[in-house]
């Protein structure tokens, strides 16, 4: 992990107005970050203190002191350190963190790719760094290290090995991609869809355009701006990337794809064979496609290397159980989500298919209704046999199907039900939101494979 200076640390200071507890003689020391009190320290890091919801960093700062740590980002000024230590305070630790990254940022004068979205996003990231690394070594973000928290660390994991990289941008509130992108300086953005998630806590679709739109802050000059032009609210982020003065702007166009079969389109006169589920993730590839293409990678690499390409843990894998083919979707769901991958559920060619759907949280507000229309889309499509419905919000879902169906609380208790199903010449799709917890389904039926 890349190293912060203790000049950076006092610029960062001044920006925020915030204090520290003493004079510092050598502001050319270089100190590696750590936000995790059960790392090792010595008196070359710093431990910066997270304040959560459930844990307060601060309260482990002594903790690392006891292990050789002397340098501190902290903000509870009632913490009494040592006088050997050197504490910053500051109101807002999270923010610190992302300014010293863009002061990391600075020393590398590469092109970085930040991607953002209401899904899919993840599958973008994996498929721009895919294509990016035929022709550069490509740095990407690892896992869901997608937040305030998750974009610094991975700023810090630049090094001068790295010739361009993919930085996926996640939020759920208002003013979060504003505050990411002032760390990630991107040369180009990409915004692969508007949806209704998260829509509880921003109100409105148009909201949430605006929000993803943040991200077309702090670019650098001559910036990219790479927008799903069949996404809703497309005017809107158009508009905001003009705004931030982003004069290249792609309008990513589904029709540029000629699919040939469920494994295989057409782009720009190459044939592309894949692995990916679902037509809607063309989406993601057109737009991996146009990042390629602004870094001159070369398209025909491009379709070689993706037809090895195999999807994310727990993001549309297909496992095979006694003969039922299990797509394991639990990572995350959102309506425009789950209704993709309904229908291409209901577009497989298995005799019969089962549906396991869990919440999908952050969706419905007072006067929502996302549930209930997940069950007409079910009705709609006419040839999914059984509905498990599982959570609070799910038993609407399962009110309005008119199939086989059944109900539960919670994944545990719908687990067995679940086996029932795991038969010869079955589909199965699971998916739910992440905090359903619906990993324990996954877990268990693999266990009859």
């Amino acid at each position: 992990m890349g190293k912060t200076s203790l000049k950076d640390i006092i610029k960062v200071n001044k920006e925020l107005n915030s204090k520290y507890n003493k004079d510092i003689k050598n502001s050319d020391i270089e100190l590696e970050i750590s936000t995790d009190s059960r790392d090792d320290f010595d008196s070359t890091k710093l431990f910066l203190a997270i304040k959560g919801e459930k844990f307060d960093g601060n309260k482990f700062a002594l903790e690392t002191y006891n292990k050789g740590c002397r340098y501190f980002i902290l903000s509870d000024e009632t913490i009494n350190m040592p006088d050997d230590a050197i504490v910053f305070y500051t109101n807002d630790t999270i923010l610190f963190f992302i300014k010293l990254a863009r002061e990391y940022r600075k020393r590398f004068n590469i092109p970085i790719i930040s991607i953002t979205g209401s899904c899919g996003k993840t599958t973008t990231k994996e498929l721009t760094h895919l294509f990016l690394s035929t022709k550069y070594k490509a740095l990407k973000t690892e896992g869901n290290f997608n937040n305030e928290i998750g974009v610094p660390k991975t700023i810090f994991n630049l090094d001068s090995s790295y010739e361009i990289a993919v930085i996926e941008a996640g939020m759920n509130h208002k003013n979060e991609l504003l505050r990411i992108s002032e760390c990630i300086e991107a040369n180009t953005v990409i915004i692969n869809n508007v949806e209704p998630v998260h829509i509880a806590h921003l109100g409105s679709i148009e909201n949430i355009a605006y929000a993803k739109a943040e991200l077309f802050n702090h670019t650098r000059e001559n910036a990219n701006a790479i927008i799903n032009k069949n996404t809703n609210c497309a005017d809107i982020l158009k508009k905001e990337a003009q705004r931030n003065n982003i004069q290249n702007i792609i309008e990513s166009d589904i029709k540029e794809i000629v699919k040939k079969d469920d494994n295989t389109f057409e782009y720009k006169g190459i044939i592309f064979k894949h692995n990916l589920v679902g037509d809607f993730n063309l989406y993601n590839v057109l737009s991996a496609l146009n990042a390629a293409e602004i870094y001159n990678a070369d398209l025909k690499k491009c379709a070689d290397i993706l037809v090895n390409y195999e999807s994310q843990k727990n993001r549309m894998q297909i496992i095979n159980i006694k003969g039922c083919n299990v797509i394991n979707d639990c990572y995350n769901s959102n309506p425009s989500a789950l209704k993709n991958m309904l229908k291409y559920l209901s577009q497989r060619n298995e005799s019969k298919k089962i549906a396991v759907i869990g919440d999908m949280l952050e969706t419905e507000t007072e006067n929502s209704s996302y549930h209930k229309e997940i069950g007409n889309t079910i009705n709609e499509l006419k040839n999914i046999d059984t509905v498990i419905a599982v959570g609070e919000h799910s038993k609407d879902i399962y009110n309005t199907v008119n199939c086989e169906k059944y109900y539960f609380e919670n994944a545990k208790s719908a687990i067995e039900k679940v086996k029932e199903f795991l038969k010869y010449n079955t589909a199965m799709l699971i998916k739910a939101s992440l905090s359903m917890g619906f990993a324990v389904i996954i877990d268990s039926i693999k266990e009859n494979k």
